[in-house]
C-alpha cells in the first residue's frame, strides 16, 4: 500500500467537495473522487472506508480549515478591530474552500470538537468587547450568534452570487451597531 500523506487527504477532500457541489450526493462516489484526484481507489478506501466516511472527513476538514483561519487572527490592543478581523477571517476561509463551506452547515453531521471550537473565538472576542466597554454588558452568546448569523448569511449570499464581496465590511459594521456601548 502506498504512503498516504496529509496533502493527498486534502486533495481527495477537495475533489470530493467539488463533485458534491457539481453532481449532488447521488453523484458522489469514492471511485469518482479517486479519478478526480488522479489516484487509484485504494488510498480513498483506506482513508475513508465508505461514502459516509468521506462525507464525515469533508465536514471535519472544513471546520479544521475555518479553525486555523480564526486562530491565525492576531490579537491587538483594539478589541473591536480584532472582532472584525475574525469576521474577515471567516469570510476568507469560506471563499478559500467554498465547496466544503456548503457542507459544513448541512444537517446530518454530529457536532465535532472542531466545529464547536470555531464558534468560541467569536464568543471570546465579544466578551472582550464587553469587558473593555466597547459593547454593552451582558451575555456574549446572543451577540456572538447575531454577528455569526450575519457573517454566515453574507458569505452564503456572496458564494451564491447574490451579492459581491464589497458589501461584507459595511454589513459587518452595521451588525455591531446595536451592541455598541453608549448607543
Amino acid at each position: 500500500m502506498a504512503y498516504v500523506n496529509p496533502e493527498l487527504t486534502a486533495r481527495l477532500v477537495d475533489a470530493a467537495a467539488r463533485i458534491l457541489v457539481e453532481e449532488g450526493p447521488a453523484g458522489l462516489s469514492l471511485r469518482k473522487v479517486a479519478a478526480a484526484a488522479g489516484v487509484s481507489t485504494m488510498p480513498v478506501y483506506t482513508l475513508f472506508g465508505d461514502k459516509q466516511g468521506l462525507l464525515d472527513a469533508m465536514h471535519r476538514e472544513g471546520f479544521r480549515r475555518l479553525g486555523r483561519a480564526l486562530a491565525a487572527v492576531p490579537r491587538t490592543d483594539d478589541a473591536l478591530a480584532d472582532l472584525a478581523a475574525l469576521g474577515f477571517a471567516y469570510r476568507e476561509a469560506a471563499l478559500a474552500s467554498p465547496h466544503l463551506y456548503g457542507l459544513m452547515f448541512t444537517s446530518g453531521f454530529p457536532s465535532t470538537e472542531a466545529a464547536d471550537a470555531t464558534y468560541e473565538p467569536l464568543v471570546t472576542a465579544v466578551a472582550r468587547c464587553q469587558r473593555e466597554g466597547r459593547f454593552m454588558p451582558g451575555s456574549p452568546e446572543p451577540v456572538a450568534l447575531h454577528l455569526w448569523a450575519l457573517a454566515h448569511g453574507m458569505v452564503s449570499l456572496e458564494l451564491s452570487g447574490k451579492v459581491d464581496g464589497t458589501q461584507f465590511a459595511e454589513q459587518l459594521g452595521y451588525a455591531g451597531l446595536p451592541f455598541l456601548a453608549g448607543s
